[in-house]
């Protein structure tokens, strides 16, 4: 028992020996640094190194999302039921479970709104492994059929990014916070190709002090990141628009219906999702919670094969006039007559894509909030204008107002309008409808606002934080 203590004891001053060396370097670059760089410049220069990381980990993140689920799209098929995308997703969870609580003993679970916890608390020392762990996470989750968004994993990884390197070289509170909230933006313009939604995203959600220091580093971390995710893969974006029609300005009266509307489906959204939130929070097994979520997950999938992963190239082809994408492998196919399967389609993607999405986050997966909400408010504008067109025999572009919806609905789920306007516009390069999506976003966020007043209805990511309003046994923050 002596020999293994004095063993543990030798082991333990040479661990401390062979690190002085790194710990005497690191403090004298330190005392050097207060000498020579003003702490503006300093920060400056540290928003755009974690800009660089930000945007190759975002780089990595759609690489790996896209080879994994390269291995299970090619084969939906659309003559037969495609009985095999039940066990995907539920592969995908428990795996992601088994993951989160045996390798890193950390929850991932709603990345976002533990950042926003954590900023709350004051809390800005975020655990080292969060700066990879989000993205192998998720990129099981979405890979393998996760109904959600990379946005979530990405800012939490960058926020972790932040922090860990304003925590090596010894940086006080408020600066940490100024570094969280560049990496949370740096990752969110990196997925997105939005720099200036990166930015608002910080101001709207994180609510960074307006301070011109911040803003100056939080531009900074944005923009790099933007520019390290195009020089690493050149300008392809996740969405390419290109609408059949000019834009008009007739069409603004119905886009204030199509506000209105997003508004409403916005409301049914958050409320479906908090409802599930409860559901799974309720399910104290891990085990079962994860089984539970993936066999949800996967019969869902199975009637709407569309919704698998991030649903891009779905998105894609609907806002530039081809909707056969949404009735690819559904089986519908088999029960409803074809002049009404893609208005059926869209109306069940409305209805079930939140419960997907629920099933994703909430039962052990790793994902965002975000993504989602585009894809159904893509569904929601292309629905909305086939529903117009029918009953009144007026002739919308039903892409446009696909592109449209996708602002109306984000901004009402999210509730961060300015975010919501400029991911959309950066993310598909089309501002000629800039217009259209102010109006649109701004009716829809109006609406949730003034119902939720009236009902008493939170944001769904503040409900999210019950997960983690009292001590969590997988902390998510340094204890020292």
């Amino acid at each position: 028992m002596r020999q293994q203590k004095l063993r543990s004891y030798d082991k333990t001053a040479s661990a401390e020996k062979a690190d002085s060396p790194a710990r005497g370097a690191m403090g004298s670059f330190i005392r050097w640094r207060k000498a020579h760089i003003s702490d503006f410049a300093f920060l400056i220069i540290l928003a755009i190194f974690t800009g660089i990381v930000c945007g190759l980990g975002a780089f990595v993140f759609k690489f790996l999302i896209s080879k994994i689920s390269s291995l299970f799209i090619p084969h939906i098929e659309n003559s037969k039921p495609n009985w095999w995308i039940i066990s995907a997703p539920v592969a995908g969870i428990l795996l992601t479970g088994i993951f989160t609580r045996y390798v890193i003993h950390t929850n991932l679970t709603h990345g976002v709104a533990q950042l926003m916890r954590d900023l709350r608390h004051h809390t800005y020392r975020l655990l080292r492994n969060l700066t990879y762990s989000p993205v192998i996470g998720g990129s099981i989750t979405l890979g393998m059929g996760g109904s959600s968004g990379a946005e979530g994993p990405i800012a939490y990884t960058g926020a972790a990014i932040g922090s860990n390197i304003g925590q090596m070289l010894g940086l006080p509170p408020e600066m940490l916070r100024i570094l969280i909230a560049c990496g949370a933006s740096s990752g969110i313009a990196g997925i997105f190709s939005a720099p200036v939604g990166g930015l608002m995203f910080a101001v709207e959600l994180l609510h960074m002090q307006l301070s011109v220091n911040a803003l100056l580093a939080a531009t900074a971390g944005s923009l790099t990141a933007y520019l390290t995710i195009f020089t690493c893969r050149g300008f392809h974006p996740d969405l390419t628009f290109t609408p059949l029609a000019d834009y008009s300005p007739e069409i603004l009266p119905m886009v204030i219906g199509l506000g209105i509307f997003c508004g409403l489906y916005s409301l049914y959204y958050s409320h479906i999702t908090s409802h599930m939130d409860t559901f799974f929070k309720r399910i104290s097994n891990p085990w079962k919670r994860n089984l539970t979520g993936g066999v949800m997950l996967g019969i869902i999938l199975l009637f709407f094969p569309s919704m698998f992963s991030t649903g891009y190239p779905v998105i894609g082809n609907l806002i530039n006039g081809d909707s056969t994408a949404l009735a690819k492998g559904s089986l519908l196919l088999h029960f409803i007559t074809p002049d009404i399967m893609l208005p059926a389609c869209a109306a069940g993607i409305l209805l079930l894509k939140c419960p997907a999405v629920a099933s994703t986050n909430c039962s052990g997966g790793v994902g965002g909030d975000f993504a989602p909400t585009l894809f159904a408010g893509s569904m929601a504008g292309f629905l909305y204008a086939w529903l117009c067109n029918h009953l009144f025999g007026i002739s919308l572009p039903t892409g446009i107002f696909a592109f449209i919806g996708m602002a109306g609905v984000m901004g009402g789920v999210i509730e961060a309008p300015l975010m919501t306007i400029f991911i959309t516009m950066e993310m598909t390069q089309s501002y000629r409808f800039a217009l259209p999506l102010v109006i649109c976003t701004t009716l829809s966020y109006a609406t949730v606002r003034s119902v939720s007043r009236l009902t008493g209805n939170r944001h769904p990511l503040v409900i999210h934080n019950r997960w983690f309003s009292h001590d969590h046994p997988e902390s998510t923050v340094n204890s020292k």
